[in-house]
């Protein structure tokens, strides 16, 4: 329980010096980053009321969650109500007691309906968006948080292995992301948010959706799989060649996995998000296919799949040691085929360091 009360006096320290008196949290994941407990609110609000000053953080949910909110939370100061009681009367008596008729920070994605609740507690509160203090303590990552987040991309590059080895002409998409999909499960996964096998021409589109179209001979087959462990995601593109792959074929993979390749080597504490990503558009650039790379290089991964440090053109965020995010370079052409590499990658003492560990040399089955 110690790593929740380090990260909430973070959070309070960096809420003084930005003029906050207090903090509605109210998003599943930066309750779970604050508790180690979270409630998808949606129609029943929840949420964590953090003063400042030294009042004990509360957690509020509905009755129906109490008695696990006692079990799993780090912390004990739980406020609940029932269905027929409006919650509004039970936050505005948390906030009277803690005398926060002040300015409060909240998540930019704060649903309406609970930012009008909080505003309804007292005249004398403001509002302020406080998500880059949230992103920018959970941008860094704790050896643990890692460690996890190495797990969940062990239990990933299992999945992909095992949709390698049923790849074949006649097989479905959808049946391939169902091997995937099982194993991860069986290997520990909570979930598989997200399983993309993209075959043939559809490999080409880079957010393409799983399909019943059936493997055929000569087809490009590009993996796109996340997965989530103890909360933590993993994220891993990769793209295999069914029968043969031809000269232009393999000219394009070559030259993803050389721009991968540098742009993993520019990953350095103190480095620029932006350079990364220059250091793989480049090579993509120099050999004649930039405008077929039409996203960012990666994002930054954790709690969600897309969070900061996003590495993309123009994002001046300097890399600190403990951010871990993808790279995934990719070369798209248009009604013919894609290819896609994709690893998560940690910022270490003095390099990036790969969190997955999967094979990358060009495949053909």
């Amino acid at each position: 329980m110690a790593i929740y009360t380090k990260r909430v006096e973070k959070l309070k320290k960096i809420g003084r010096n930005a003029g906050m008196s207090a903090f509605l949290i109210n998003s599943e994941k930066n309750m779970r980053y604050f508790a180690g407990f979270s409630v998808l609110s949606l129609e029943r609000f929840a949420g964590i009321i953090i003063s400042v000053e030294n009042q004990t953080p509360v957690l509020v949910v509905s009755r129906l969650e109490a008695e696990k909110a006692k079990e799993y939370s780090a912390f004990k100061e739980i406020r609940s109500y029932g269905d027929s009681e409006n919650p509004t009367i039970l936050l505005k008596k948390i906030i009277k007691e803690q005398k926060l008729e002040k300015v409060f920070g909240v998540e930019w994605n704060l649903p309406f309906k609970f930012y009008r609740m909080l505003i309804e507690c007292s005249p004398k509160i403001r509002v302020k968006d406080a998500s880059n203090l949230f992103s920018r303590l959970r941008s860094i990552k704790s050896a643990e948080e890692l460690e996890k987040m190495k797990s969940a991309a062990s239990i990933v590059a299992d999945g992909i292995e095992v949709g390698i080895e049923s790849i074949q002409p006649g097989v479905s998409e959808l049946s391939i992301s169902f091997e995937i999909e099982k194993t991860i499960k069986q290997s520990g996964g909570e979930s598989v948010p997200f399983c993309l096998i993209l075959s043939g021409s559809n490999s080409a589109l880079p957010h393409g959706e799983t399909s019943k179209r059936k493997i055929d001979k000569k087809d490009v087959v590009l993996m796109d799989v996340g997965a989530v462990y103890e909360g933590y995601y993993a994220d891993l593109t990769r793209t295999v060649f069914v029968g043969e792959a031809t000269k232009i074929q393999r000219e394009i993979y070559e030259t993803v996995l050389r721009a991968q390749e540098a742009a993993i080597k520019a990953v350095k504490p103190s480095v620029e998000a932006e350079k990364v990503d220059r250091a793989a558009r480049k090579i993509i650039e120099d050999s004649g296919y930039g405008r077929y790379f039409t996203h960012r290089t990666g994002h930054g991964l954790g709690l969600d799949v897309h969070e900061e440090p996003y590495i993309a053109p123009g994002n001046k965020t300097v890399l600190r040691r403990g951010m871990a995010f993808t790279i995934e370079p990719g070369i798209y052409l248009p009604g013919k085929f894609g290819v896609r590499i994709e690893d998560d990658i940690a910022v270490s003492k003095d390099q990036g360091k790969l969190l997955s560990n999967l094979c990358k040399e060009i495949l053909i089955i």
